[in-house]
């Protein structure tokens, strides 16, 4: 099992995939369980993407779905209460409804890629469902050293899509979607920030920070965030505003849900905490 978990990933599979396949789509659900609505499973005869659980039903569910391969019927199924599988039970109490599709339209399924690619929402309908799914959210980390590495390996791991940007070319990691070799402090590189990025500022040198937090200010980002204590904070709206920036007040600083976090790893969690907490709010979340 490969534990994909946005919806995009599973669709990119779908539609590559050249032989038979299964899409599993959650209808409903209720309680305490693990997925949202829309969650994605994909299953072939020999391999399965995505999850739908902690473990608890996916092995049926990956039976279930290769039946359905083999006989071309979908299925509509239940787990938790209510499922007539009574010996396959969820330990959070919750009701998980889905249902199995053998063979998806692929024009359908890359339709929808094609939307994700392109970083927009897409709505999926495939006989009666009707889905809608959102881009991956995406980290513009912008800085160097420590913090910086620590953040992108962390996010990276946690479903990100990561863009980067240093003075330190060395930076640049290969699961990147981007990188920009930054040069010149008053010569930012083209905007690429949309409603699903968060733009992130980590630098000790803040004679960086001026022009780039300026022009980020005047893009989509849904959180925009700098490190540096209270003092440089100040200092830094100070300088902004001198430049005539707008909107200063979009910028978090000090960066993180938790205070004074001297440590990278530590203030890594801290920041991907707060803008996770910043995407569920503005209802951003697949």
């Amino acid at each position: 099992m490969t534990h994909y978990s946005h919806p995009h990933d599973i669709l990119k599979i779908v539609a590559a995939h050249n032989g038979d396949i299964a899409l599993v789509i959650v209808t409903d659900i209720s309680g305490g369980t693990l997925r949202a609505r829309g969650a994605l499973m994909a299953v072939t005869p020999d391999a399965d993407f995505g999850y739908i659980s902690a473990g608890c039903v996916d092995g049926d569910i990956i039976f279930q779905a290769r039946a359905a391969l083999v006989d071309g019927a979908a299925r509509e199924l239940v787990y938790g209460e209510g499922s007539p599988f009574k010996d396959i039970t969820l330990p959070c109490g919750g009701t998980i409804k889905l249902r199995i599709i053998p063979g998806p339209d692929r024009d359908v399924i890359k339709a929808a890629v094609a939307d994700l690619d392109a970083r927009q929402s897409t709505v999926l309908k495939i006989s009666d469902l009707v889905q809608t799914y959102k881009p991956k959210l995406r980290l513009r980390i912008v800085g160097r050293g420590a913090p910086f590495a620590a953040l992108a390996r962390l996010a990276g791991a946690s479903g990100f899509e990561i863009y980067g940007q240093s003075p330190d070319a060395d930076m640049w990691q290969d699961y990147f979607t981007g990188f920009d070799h930054l040069t010149d402090p008053a010569s930012p590189p083209p905007l690429i920030d949309d409603v699903w990025t968060a733009a992130v500022f980590l630098f000790h040198d803040h004679d960086w920070e001026p022009a780039l937090l300026s022009q980020a200010l005047s893009g989509d980002a849904f959180y925009i965030g700098a490190m540096g204590s209270d003092q440089t904070h100040r200092a830094r709206l100070e300088s902004l505003r001198a430049m005539g920036a707008k909107n200063i007040g979009r910028i978090k600083g000090p960066i993180g849900l938790l205070p004074a976090m001297r440590d990278a790893g530590l203030l890594a969690v801290s920041i991907l905490a707060e803008i996770i907490d910043a995407a569920q709010t503005q209802e951003l979340l697949p």
